[in-house]
């Protein structure tokens, strides 16, 4: 059996305590839990106990989030639909009677366009919970393709009642 050892890129701080991980670099820092101890000699690190399969690929991602960033791109289609951000807020208008206010999470940074917004994080699983909530608001319509979408996606709209 091969011992899983995992080598630390230049730049990259990590360590441990008291069951959690702390992998800091470039982009940011990414805390996770972990039941194993950290053992490090010069850039390698060893766990143990092993990482389960689910604890490694957190600690690869978190490596790649610190040393390269995460980002998911948003775009908005439908008429009106406008965000803006103030205050570590985002307010939505969404077709709503009410703009809708979603709190930014201090390990997102966006950057605002005027039909698209780009939410970069150096933790990946923060970054996808955050930009799912924002979808969660208005999913793209399966008649008109109206939503909050993700960049690439590709909406397949139902055909209107024929008469």
């Amino acid at each position: 059996m091969t011992i899983p050892v995992f080598r630390l890129p230049i730049g990259v701080k990590c360590s441990s305590n008291k069951g959690k991980v702390k992998v800091s670099g470039s982009k940011g820092v990414v805390i996770f839990e972990s039941v194993s101890n950290l053992h490090r000699k010069g850039n390698m690190v060893l766990f143990l106990p092993y990482l389960t399969s689910y604890e490694s690929s957190l600690f690869t991602q978190a490596i790649f989030g610190v040393v390269l960033g995460y980002t998911i791109e948003l775009k908005l289609k439908g008429i009106g639909y406008r965000v803006r951000e103030e205050e570590k807020k985002l307010f939505f208008s969404l077709g709503y009677s009410k703009a809708v206010v979603v709190d930014i999470p201090e390990a997102v940074s966006v950057k605002l366009g005027k039909k698209t917004f780009s939410l970069i994080s150096a933790n990946f699983g923060v970054l996808q919970n955050f930009a799912s909530s924002i979808r969660r608001y208005r999913y793209p319509d399966s008649y008109k393709g109206a939503g909050v979408l993700y960049e690439n996606e590709i909406i397949m709209c139902k055909e209107g009642k024929k008469t």
